[in-house]
């Protein structure tokens, strides 16, 4: 199975990052994404929220949802999508939001907020306005850029987007994007161990993993889950293609018959348009072979004088 370790499962990603045995891989990944120097780091953290969400429920929240602590407490959660869905943006602000209030009590000051770290990592391209991999964002003043306040900052990672060139030459958090991505071959994770020893650690967690029969299985269903739900979005994508190619078919159909129609009624139109000039000529030449002066034949036919002249001309 390691040949093919989808290291974005649920049931391995937790086993690498959310194992209170595992802390200092968990510390190490996330101040590794976020930059943070040894002098400004997290020191520690709790894990809040590990349950198990089945990706059959159609459900993504947070797989990781941890309060780690440096000078001042923050909470930080990691979240994995596997797809793109609408409103992926607003999805993301939503799971922020909800995280940074849900601890605080209607009688509580707001004092008692702390700042929420959100890490999103996404197997698909959800900015695609960017050529790089990592992106953050927090709340800046549109005309000076002066931070509001530290206490929204996310994080979105496509992992698609990774350029690993120079293994060695990576930095922390361009490690564990490639070691996650699929981008990342296991030669090089192991190029990467060599250097980096939290990931040296994910990889010997990767073998303890796949020795595990239980661990396996539930990984399993995990991977049956996932594809049969990609599966049945692809099915989804495929039938309303299917239903748009059928009503364009039946668009044209429609539109050639309304054409036919359209066509025999302004044939209908024109030929009735040309049996009224043919009897108007008839009528003028009739009227010019009784003798009446082209006056009186304008006024009885409507016609001008130099018309009755070129329908008498070509008569002749």
């Amino acid at each position: 199975m390691k040949e093919t370790l989808n290291r974005l499962n649920d049931v391995f990603f937790k086993y690498v990052l959310s194992d209170t045995k595992k802390k200092l891989l968990t510390l190490s990944f996330i101040n590794g994404i976020l930059d943070y120097s040894e002098n400004n780091c997290f020191i520690d953290l709790d894990f809040l929220d590990t349950k198990d969400i089945s990706i059959a429920q159609g459900k993504q929240i947070p797989l990781l949802n941890v309060c780690a602590r440096k000078r001042d407490d923050a909470q930080v959660y990691v979240e994995v999508y596997i797809y793109q869905e609408p409103n992926t943006k607003k999805r993301f602000l939503y799971h922020w939001s909800k995280t940074y209030g849900n601890e605080l009590q209607e009688e509580d000051s707001c004092k008692k907020l702390i700042p929420v770290i959100s890490i999103n990592l996404m197997n698909f391209n959800a900015f695609p306005e960017y050529t790089t991999c990592h992106h953050s964002y927090h709340v800046y003043n549109d005309e000076t850029y002066d931070r509001l306040l530290d206490d929204l900052e996310m994080h979105f990672i496509e992992l698609e987007k990774i350029r690993i060139g120079d293994i060695r030459k990576l930095k922390k958090s361009e490690q564990w994007i490639a070691y996650f991505s699929n981008q990342c071959s296991d030669e090089e994770r192991e190029v990467l161990a060599m250097s980096e020893p939290a990931i040296k650690e994910a990889m010997k967690c990767e073998m303890y993993f796949t020795q595990d029969e239980k661990l396996r299985r539930k990984y399993e269903i995990q991977e049956k889950a996932r594809r049969d739900y990609l599966s049945m979005l692809d099915n989804i994508k495929d039938s309303h293609q299917r239903g748009f190619e059928e009503g364009r078919k039946e668009g044209i159909e429609e539109g050639r018959k309304e054409g036919r129609r359209e066509g025999l009624e302004e044939g209908l139109k024109m030929g009735a348009r040309q049996e009224r000039a043919k009897m108007a000529q008839e009528n003028v030449l009739a009227m010019i072979r009784e003798g009446l002066p082209l006056d009186m034949i304008s006024r009885i036919t409507g016609l001008s004088t130099e018309k009755i002249q070129e329908i008498t001309e070509k008569d002749e």
